[in-house]
């Protein structure tokens, strides 16, 4: 028997555009055009890449039935491609470290986030070394910025039959007229392409992508009409090869990043009593590798918080 396949919760607002030039301004060659079929997933099975909290996931005790984290999980499902693709062991963050990272980030609301906003703020907290546009009109340019990266991160806005479709593993598509939502905002992750090769004529060539813990297809008809805005997270493996880092971060760092190397601020006032508290506890978690969101839950939960 297939595994059951559970749509999640959305959770992406609405592209807001980010005054950065497109990823292949920025490399160092040409990207190599994608060799057809794409496939980034490295191994990682349809089934294996985890709810992380976007859904009813029972490894998530502090929101079992799931919250608009789809960012936060998106953050996670790229860094597994590419972590499968160059065979390298990470320590994972686990459902509730990025649910309790997720909601310090919306203020405890659960509202969803602008993606390109969401992105400047972990380029400035460490949490990405830097990251870039993709030319979301163009699939050409999004299927070779997914085969040089190792992914692409994506929003789309979902049409009313993605649930069920996602839940039946059938491919999501708009050939009978289904309309994207600007309401049903969620953020994916870019994975495969077929190009122009159809391995099923019913739909056509499909994309790939990696939602609510599962590999999803669509067609590309339902792409071109989805798909809102495409970014690739740079990592120090396309660094030193792709990217003109120097030229991407001092772009990066217009948009209100901190300059490395630059002498930090004088640190604002801190308030009163217990937020002051929890303020120091996360700076500190936000600047060691060694700890991380967990242990400010923890703190919280033994204040009865």
């Amino acid at each position: 028997m297939p595994p059951i396949r559970v749509a999640g919760k959305r959770g992406r607002l609405p592209a807001k555009r980010v005054a950065l030039r497109f990823v292949h301004d920025y490399a160092k060659a040409p990207l190599p055009a994608p060799a057809y079929p794409v496939d980034v997933r490295s191994g990682i099975a349809d089934d294996a890449w985890q709810m992380l909290g976007n859904g009813a996931d029972p490894t998530c005790t502090s929101a079992p039935d799931g919250v608009g984290d789809c960012t936060f999980a998106g953050r996670q499902h790229a860094r597994l491609a590419k972590a499968a693709h160059y065979g390298e062991a990470e320590a994972w963050e686990t459902s509730d470290d990025l649910v309790a990272e997720y909601l310090a980030y919306d203020d405890g609301q659960d509202q969803g986030a602008v993606i390109s906003d969401l992105l400047l703020y972990w380029f400035k907290a460490g949490k990405i070394l830097a990251f870039a546009p993709v030319d979301h009109t163009d699939p050409a340019a999004v299927d070779a910025a997914m085969q040089a990266f190792r992914g692409v991160y994506a929003g789309v806005d979902l049409t009313d039959d993605a649930d069920q479709l996602f839940s039946e593993g059938r491919p999501w598509t708009v050939a009978n007229g289904e309309q994207p939502d600007p309401e049903s905002g969620h953020c994916i992750v870019k994975v495969y392409a077929d190009g122009n090769v159809s391995p099923d004529p019913k739909t056509g060539p499909q994309d790939g992508w990696v939602s609510w813990g599962a590999f999803q297809r669509s067609t590309q008809q339902w792409t071109a009409a989805c798909l809102t805005e495409a970014f690739v997270l740079i990592t120090s493996e396309d660094e030193a090869a792709k990217v003109d880092m120097p030229a991407l971060l001092a772009d990066i760092n217009s948009l209100g990043g901190a300059e490395a190397g630059a002498s930090p601020a004088a640190p604002a006032p801190q308030p009163p009593g217990l937020l002051a508290e929890v303020a120091s506890l996360v700076r500190a978690v936000a600047a060691s590798t060694d700890r991380d969101i967990a242990e400010v839950v923890n703190f919280l939960r033994a204040r009865g918080l």
